[in-house]
C-alpha cells in the first residue's frame, strides 16, 4: 500500500461460487478500485487517502486468479476478461452501487463489460486501457513472429474460451450496450503495452468521454501513469463533478 494508507476492512463477494477478496476504507458512496492484468489491489490504492477525506467508501479488490481472490473456470494464474467483468459485477451487486470506477489495463476492459451487463459503475476512470482486444493480438504476434495462420487460430481458441466473438470485448461497441455512463480516458502516447490510437478511437465513439493525454512517461508509462500526480488529480476531479458531461470530447495535455 501507498505511505498514509492502513490496512482496510477485509471485504469479499462470490460469483458462481467463486471468492473475490477485498478491502474497503472511509464510508459514503462507494467507489471501486479495479487493477489491470497481473497486477493486485495496491496498485490503484494512492487513490484511497485522497477518496476517504473526500467523503467516499473505498472498495479494491483482486480480480480472479490474482493475489487473495480464487480463480474462475480455468486453471490457478489464468482468467479472462469474462471472469474478471463478473468478479466485478458481484463485488458490486454486493456492496452497492457504485458512484465510480477507477480501473486500469485490462480492468478497464472488464468493468465496461460488466456495465454492458448491467451493472452499476456510476463516472468511469480509465487509465491506459485495453480498448480494442484484437489489436492485442496483432501486437502479440508481431512481438513473437507469429503468422497469419497462427494468429487466426489463436483468434479462433480465444473467442471458443469466451464463448462469444471477440470484437465484442471491443470497448468502441461495450459503450453502446452500457448506455454511456461518464467516462474519463487518461493516457500517455509512449505507453508500447496498451496503444494511445486505441483510447482516440474510443473518446470519438463512446458519447460524451473525454481523453486526457500524460506526457514523457516513457517506456513504463503503462505502469507509471498509476502514480502520474496529474493523472490522479485529474481523475478525483472528474469522480467530483456533479455536473453531466458534455458531448464534445477533449484531449487536453499535461506535462
Amino acid at each position: 500500500m501507498p505511505p498514509g494508507v492502513s490496512p482496510g476492512r477485509p471485504i469479499e463477494a462470490y460469483w458462481d461460487g467463486h471468492r473475490v477478496a477485498g478491502e474497503e476504507w472511509g464510508a459514503g458512496p462507494p467507489i471501486y478500485l479495479v487493477h489491470g492484468w497481473g497486477g493486485q489491489r495496491p496498485h490503484l490504492a494512492v487513490f484511497v487517502k485522497p477518496l476517504v477525506e473526500a467523503g467516499y467508501r473505498v472498495v479494491a479488490f483482486d480480480l480472479p486468479s490474482h493475489n487473495e481472490s480464487d480463480p474462475g473456470a480455468l486453471a490457478p494464474g489464468r482468467t479472462t476478461a469474462i471472469e474478471c467483468a463478473n468478479a466485478i459485477a458481484a463485488m458490486i451487486e454486493t456492496h452497492g452501487s457504485a458512484h465510480a470506477v477507477v480501473a486500469h489495463s485490462l480492468g478497464a476492459n472488464a468493468t465496461a463489460l460488466a456495465a454492458a451487463q448491467g451493472a452499476h459503475v456510476g463516472r468511469l476512470v480509465f487509465l491506459a486501457p485495453m480498448g480494442d482486444f484484437p489489436l492485442y493480438l496483432d501486437l502479440f504476434a508481431a512481438r513473437h513472429g507469429f503468422g497469419r495462420r497462427i494468429r487466426a487460430g489463436l483468434h479462433r481458441r480465444l473467442e471458443k474460451r469466451i464463448a462469444m466473438p471477440l470484437q465484442e470485448t471491443n470497448m468502441t461497441r461495450i459503450g453502446r450496450r452500457a448506455n454511456y455512463p461518464p467516462l474519463l480516458l487518461i493516457h500517455d502516447p509512449d505507453d508500447p503495452d496498451s496503444p494511445y490510437a486505441a483510447s482516440e478511437r474510443l473518446a470519438t465513439s463512446w458519447q460524451g468521454a473525454r481523453l486526457l493525454a500524460t506526457r514523457g512517461l516513457g517506456r513504463l508509462a503503462h505502469y507509471r501513469i498509476l502514480r502520474h500526480r496529474h493523472a490522479i488529480r485529474a481523475g478525483l476531479e472528474f469522480i467530483g463533478q456533479q455536473a453531466a458531461d458534455t458531448s464534445a470530447t477533449e484531449q487536453p495535455s499535461t506535462t
